[in-house]
């Protein structure tokens, strides 16, 4: 992939300023940014599809017990495994537990493990009793009982390396009894006005969202209000993060690296006010993205057998 270095090496080529005598490196590096979100965004190429299970990150003792001395941690096995790679039967958590003078006082995750939703930890003992404690996991979209409205921005996008924010939801399912289903979404006047009659009186499982505003600053509203917590998986168009050193990760896929350098080389010339250069890189940009498109996306016969 693409380092920020070669990107502005790239960029300079194409404005003949190998020497940095013209466009300031600082410009440079803004023209790149600019230029990965324009390509991000024109491509859809940027697309995440929210976890519906992660790794326990904590652990909460919620009674310390009695008469402990060699206490055992035990977290139950992966409970809704995503069957995605590295581990699509998720991996086995594993933790340990701390006694000061007989009472459970603390607990360490070890390993977090993988595929995780509403993981159960048991404490054992040759002589304590009483001890409970619960775990939380992290890196899965959730919705939450009596909450209403989810903010794009609050998306936990930690496990997608290189992802910036979520600019728009191409669908929106949700994971209950075992079945995932895809809500249907209205535009908000008309949720507004038919769908959200109750303020939340009514709470079940969310059948309806609906979008509120637009880009990294819109939401989903969901109806009925959750009456507890329920799998949410988001498909996401994204951002990619900005690139502000050769150590960050690049997020965008080949082919579309190689269009970035067009789009920097017409924000460079526009500010150089060479107004018929920057519409020539700009036509080889938007030339440049049909034809990728066209690789990426040749189209595929839904079923060669003809049935559905």
């Amino acid at each position: 992939m693409s380092s920020l270095f070669e990107y502005q090496q790239e960029i300079q080529t194409l404005i003949h300023d190998a020497n940095q005598q013209i466009v300031d490196p600082g410009d440079l590096t803004r023209y790149v940014n600019r230029a990965r979100r324009e390509v991000a965004m024109r491509a859809q190429c940027l697309r995440v599809l929210t976890p519906i299970s992660g790794a326990v990150v904590s652990i909460t003792i919620t009674n310390p017990g009695s008469g402990y001395t060699s206490p055992a941690l035990t977290i139950s096995p992966p409970d809704f495994p995503s069957g995605l790679l590295p581990f699509p039967n998720g991996d086995q958590a594993t933790g340990t537990a701390t006694q000061i003078g007989g009472q459970i006082m603390a607990a360490n995750i070890d390993y977090g493990g993988a595929g995780y939703f509403e993981p159960v930890v048991t404490i054992t003992d040759p002589h304590g009793t009483g001890a409970t404690a619960t775990a939380s996991v992290s890196g899965f979209n959730q919705l939450n009982e009596g909450q209403e409205a989810y903010p794009f921005n609050l998306v936990d996008l930690s496990t997608f390396p290189g992802v910036g924010e979520i600019y728009m939801i191409k669908s929106v399912s949700l994971i209950y009894a075992n079945y995932r289903y895809s809500l249907p979404c209205y535009d908000f006047s008309t949720y507004q006005a038919r769908i959200r009659q109750y303020p939340f009186q009514y709470q079940y499982v969310p059948t309806i969202c609906a979008q509120y505003g637009q880009g990294t600053n819109g939401s989903f509203y969901m109806y009925p209000i959750p009456s507890q917590t329920y799998q949410m998986e988001w498909d996401c168009f994204c951002l990619p993060q900005d690139l502000l050193s050769d150590q960050d990760i690049e997020a965008l896929p080949r082919p579309w690296t190689e269009a970035v350098q067009y789009w920097g080389a017409y924000l460079a010339y526009l500010e150089m006010q060479n107004f018929n250069y920057a519409r020539g890189m700009k036509a080889e940009f938007d030339e440049m993205m049909t034809r990728y498109s066209s690789y990426a996306r040749p189209g595929r016969v839904t079923n060669p057998y003809g049935r559905y």
